[in-house]
């Protein structure tokens, strides 16, 4: 008998959320394990990520993301597109680690492809302040959890209907 998993959910913060949007956006990475984004994935969360981070400064970031005429395949934001799943962009107005930018520039493009983008800005919130947030001893800095639940909450499905 086949069991069937419920609708993913991906989350993360920082590199995790790079990381989760890159799952979401680049269908290569779930394709390897024979799933689709757009099937498997109900909605995605990033937390302070990096998603448009060119052109880097950093020796240290280059020799991470490679050649110069290659860099751009690393961004999130050049593979938004309308059939992604369901995104929330958070971040914290006092980031100095991760410019909120990043998610506002990514929620327009997803937007401009056909896709669904959410962004929510917190004010006087750093980059560890935002993800310190999800800490019950801490979340009088701001209501992360609650707002990604939410979202998440929202999107009981993935959009293509399968699990892959």
């Amino acid at each position: 008998e086949e069991v069937s998993a419920g609708p993913l959910y991906l989350v993360g913060h920082s590199a995790g959320a790079y990381n989760v949007v890159m799952l979401s956006l680049d269908g290569r990475w779930l394709a390897a394990q024979g799933l689709d984004p757009c099937g498997a994935v109900a909605a995605t969360a990033g937390l302070a990520g990096p998603y448009d981070f060119l052109p880097l400064r950093s020796d240290r970031l280059k020799a991470i993301f490679g050649a110069e005429e290659s860099r751009g395949r690393t961004q999130p934001i050049e593979y938004a597109r309308a059939d992604a799943p369901p995104l929330l962009l958070v971040a914290g107005r006092d980031d100095t680690t991760v410019d909120p930018e990043n998610s506002a520039r990514l929620a327009a493009r997803v937007e401009a492809a056909g896709g669904r983008a959410e962004t929510l800005f917190y004010e006087d919130i750093g980059h560890v302040a935002l993800v310190g947030a999800l800490a019950s001893s801490l979340r009088d800095l701001a209501p992360v959890l609650e707002d990604v639940d939410a979202f998440l909450s929202r999107h009981p499905k993935p959009l293509c209907g399968g699990a892959g």
